[in-house]
């Protein structure tokens, strides 16, 4: 990420990795769908080994976020950035109201941020 070890990330830098799983998805299912129907002459679908690196991210940053520990944040993350759900249903499912899921959102972020440099750490042992 460009980080340096002594630092945490920002909340918009942790927005950003924990988006690229909802990329990952959409960019598979594109690829999926390109060579379901269109001529292998024409498609330009990923290859076999750009398909195992967009894979790859996305294990890892489900990886992190299910290695946190239970919490309402946890949950929140998950839904909205791994099942793909919007801030609004993730508060239906949480229980709470569409302010107090965006402020929701802002915390789980934050919280996000200060674990990542220790599941990094972790990862690296």
């Amino acid at each position: 990420m460009g980080q340096g070890s002594q630092e945490n990330m920002t909340r918009e830098e942790m927005a950003e990795y924990l988006s690229n799983y909802r990329y990952g998805r959409r960019l598979l299912g594109m690829n999926k769908y390109e060579r379901d129907f269109f001529d292998s002459n024409y498609s330009k679908a990923l290859d076999a080994e750009d398909e195992a690196l967009v894979k790859a991210k996305m294990f890892e940053i489900k990886m992190f976020v299910t290695s946190l520990p239970p919490d309402e944040r946890k949950l929140f993350l998950y839904y909205y950035y791994i099942k793909g759900e919007t801030v609004e249903k993730c508060g239906e499912l949480l229980g709470v109201s569409r302010r107090t899921a965006y402020r929701m959102k802002n915390r789980a972020l934050d919280y996000a941020a200060a674990k990542y440099k220790k599941f990094t750490r972790r990862a690296v042992e």
